[in-house]
């Protein structure tokens, strides 16, 4: 990756120790953010904001790196740069010696989530991450005291790398095979590794004499040009606007990345495997452009950009236009984001580079700028959005900048040859394309929605930590017994109640009467004259329908917003028959741990898996042993493990076998007369009678002779069992 742009007596190798401690540094500081995201991932009801929160925590502290940087490459005195950097790197080497966070940092109250989050992530690895971050802008500042000094932006490059390689080797040669603990000491054991390859590089600026003053007085040596367009800012003096553009060209890309993630995740699903792929992408594009300015080519990325954006934006609206069917799916809307996501990055990156300081003298400011744009998608996402927009507002506004970014790219003429024309066609167009852009993606448009057989009306929505929750309204024309109301979790049905007095509580969508937990609820019912029923996961209160009169029904729910929702929309819960109502809010594993320990339930309903981020913490040993320390002898365990993108199948039958208890499941097919929705029923217990009466129900799945090809669920060998220190999804992804 590194080749000097020019060659001298100078030892070749000695960009050796500069390149491996970059690479080590951006390695580690990728692995711990998945790490410490995961550990504490649990403590707050597994949301997926958990991950949004800890990327503002290291961004931000990625910006307090780089500015510490800047500040020790102004000291005149190599020798006290190194000597305050050696020093801050034993400390942060004594400190790392435990960065997984231990159970008296868990949090016992749900207010604060994000304070919560940031403060945790801070005790745990502040200072070892801190020295990891200020690793990039000092060394690549200690560099340019050396022969290779030229190339000084391709450790940048260098750096992406070892970030992108550390993100793919987490989910992929990690996670499957190792506990989070031994995971947490292999970090410890790199960082330890990474300290030590710094002290020859602090040496080398120790002897090293600045040769800044002879690379500036060759500017075109700072790194391969392609001609004096492909690189501004030659001079020694860095404008306001040049500062500006350090900033807000990283900021627009972080922007893009986050919100073009949301975006994927509200069309498609939140799968985990998602922020791997927009990472990546996003990594990717600083490696190409931070390389070789061949990799960059402004005029074909604008026009990309813009073609991208209509196409994105227009997926739906323009074949409508122009009078063309074409229906779309899944792998059309992920691979459009995907494709607009890769070359926006490329055309923030690209014209940052540009932008780049050939006097190194401005190096360490550079990058400050950089980390301080590059926070603020997160910041912005994080403070503002998730707190003021009730949608994915953001993406929007992440379009319309785009926009111009790329309008100003494609139209931009240099010096005596700009021509007023090209410039008022560049207005004109980002004009159009802005309107355009605010049209196809009206934020308010789909709020009332007409189609041939009824019309959708948007009742309610809310966006918090824990992510979009939704009422819709949906009213039949031919047919007004139908009319419902749908309780929507993102993107996903997590519940649904008709209108119509004949039908108002009639169990629907997952939990229909002859569903897995239907037939539970029921067979229970007709086995004792009251139950105590444990419900984790409120959605529209569905099940709240089978409560008899002597029952007790506590209903477990993480998100208030869902609580408000399901209180104020739906009636279910306010005409359940149940005695004992209780709606314990806060997330239901930590809930149900704190219960007293003669509290037992005689079934718990698990029911908070049918989405692509599914709570981990809900599926482990641990949170099993909790579940059946507080189920009676005789009692049920019943989950929905309906999920169309993770197999869950075999982590439960590992978990029910652990425990000892028997198990059977059931598939249900979709019903639309009765609104019921595929589903998967997974049951435990003890209940032979139970078993024998109702026996397990697969899906099959048969080609057009009738040969059977494959069976619903589908069991995988050789799968660990779940526990909180090891869990894997790349086994079990569909």
């Amino acid at each position: 990756m590194i080749h000097p742009a020019h060659q001298n007596s100078a030892n070749p190798w000695s960009f050796l120790p500069f390149a491996l401690t970059i690479f080590t540094s951006a390695f580690l500081l990728f692995q711990v953010q998945p790490l410490l995201s995961k550990q504490i991932l649990p403590w707050f009801g597994g949301s997926p904001a958990v991950w949004t929160t800890a990327m503002l925590f290291f961004q931000t502290l990625l910006c307090l790196g780089y500015f510490y940087a800047h500040a020790l490459a102004k000291l005149s005195s190599r020798k006290t740069q190194a000597r305050i950097h050696v020093a801050l790197l034993v400390l942060a080497a004594l400190l790392a010696a435990r960065v997984l966070p231990g159970a008296e940092l868990r949090p016992e109250s749900p207010d604060s989530p994000v304070l919560q989050v940031l403060l945790i992530l801070g005790v745990s690895v502040g200072l070892p991450y801190f020295c990891l971050a200020t690793t990039g802008p000092l060394v690549q500042h200690w560099f340019t005291s050396t022969a290779h000094a030229a190339s000084v932006f391709r450790l940048y490059a260098l750096s992406n790398v070892g970030s992108f390689l550390a993100l793919l080797s987490f989910p992929y040669l990690l996670e499957p095979w190792l506990e989070q603990q031994e995971m947490g000491q292999l970090w410890t054991l790199g960082f330890w590794v990474f300290a030590l390859l710094c002290l020859p590089v602090a040496l080398g600026a120790w002897q090293n004499k600045p040769q800044a003053d002879a690379l500036n007085s060759n500017p075109g040596a700072a790194g391969e040009t392609t001609g004096a367009s492909d690189t501004v800012g030659h001079k020694s003096h860095v404008s306001i606007a040049q500062r500006l553009s350090w900033i807000g060209l990283p900021a627009l890309a972080s922007l893009v990345f986050i919100a073009a993630t949301d975006q994927i995740s509200h069309d498609v699903a939140p799968e985990p495997r998602l922020w791997i792929a927009t990472l990546g992408l996003y990594l990717v594009t600083f490696i190409l452009t931070f390389d070789h300015p061949r990799w960059y080519r402004p005029q074909l990325f604008g026009a990309l950009a813009l073609v991208l954006l209509l196409v994105t934006a227009g997926m739906s609206d323009i074949p409508r236009w122009l009078g063309i069917q074409w229906d779309y799916g899944v792998n059309e809307v992920r691979w459009s984001h995907y494709a607009l996501l890769f070359v926006v990055c490329m055309l923030c990156h690209g014209e940052l580079y540009r932008r780049r300081p050939v006097d190194t003298r401005w190096l360490t400011e550079f990058y400050l700028c950089m980390s301080v744009g590059g926070a603020f998608g997160g910041l912005f996402v994080t403070l503002v959005a998730t707190q003021w927009f009730d949608d994915y507002h953001e993406w929007l506004m992440a379009l319309v900048l785009v926009a111009l970014l790329a309008c100003s790219v494609l139209f931009r003429s240099s010096g005596a040859q700009r021509s007023a024309v090209r410039r008022v066609l560049g207005v004109c167009t980002a004009l159009a394309m802005v309107a355009l852009l605010v049209a196809m993606q009206n934020p308010w448009s789909w709020r009332e929605v007409h189609k041939e057989d009824r019309s959708e009306i948007l009742l309610d929505q809310d966006r918090n930590f824990y992510g979009t929750v939704s009422v819709k309204e949906r009213r039949f024309h031919a047919d007004p017994e139908r009319n419902d109301r749908v309780f929507f979790s993102g993107n996903v049905t997590h519940g649904q109640q008709f209108l119509s007095e004949s039908l108002r509580h009639v169990p629907t969508t997952y939990y229909a009467r002859d569903s897995g937990i239907g037939e539970t609820l029921i067979w229970a019912m007709s086995q004792k004259p009251s139950l105590s029923v444990a419900l984790i996961g409120l959605g529209a209160g569905t099940l709240a329908n089978f409560a008899r009169a002597s029952d007790a029904y506590d209903f477990y729910e993480i998100n208030p917003a869902a609580v408000r929702f399901a209180q104020q929309w739906f009636d279910n819960l306010a005409s359940c028959k149940a005695s004992e109502q209780n709606i314990l809010l806060g997330d239901a594993r930590l809930r149900m741990e704190q219960l007293p320990k003669d509290k037992r339930y005689d079934v718990i309903v698990l029911d908070a898996f049918t989405g692509g981020s599914v709570p981990i913490h809900l599926l482990t040993r641990e949170a099993f042993r909790i579940y059946a320390d507080h189920l009676k002898p005789d009692g049920y365990i019943a989950i929905n493990i309906t999920n169309a993108y993770l197999n869950l199948y075999p982590i439960v039958k590992a978990q029910s076998e652990v425990l000892g208890l028997a198990y059977r499941h059931k598939f249900q097919a979709v019903d639309e007369v009765r609104n019921i929705r595929r589903n998967l029923h997974f049951i435990m217990t003890n209940d032979q009678a139970y078993l024998k009466a109702h026996p397990s129900v697969s899906r099959e799945v048969r080609d057009a002779q009738g040969r059977l090809l494959s069976t619903e669920p589908q069991d995988l060998a050789g799968l660990r069992l779940w526990t909180d220190q090891f869990s894997s999804i790349a086994p079990i992804a569909k």
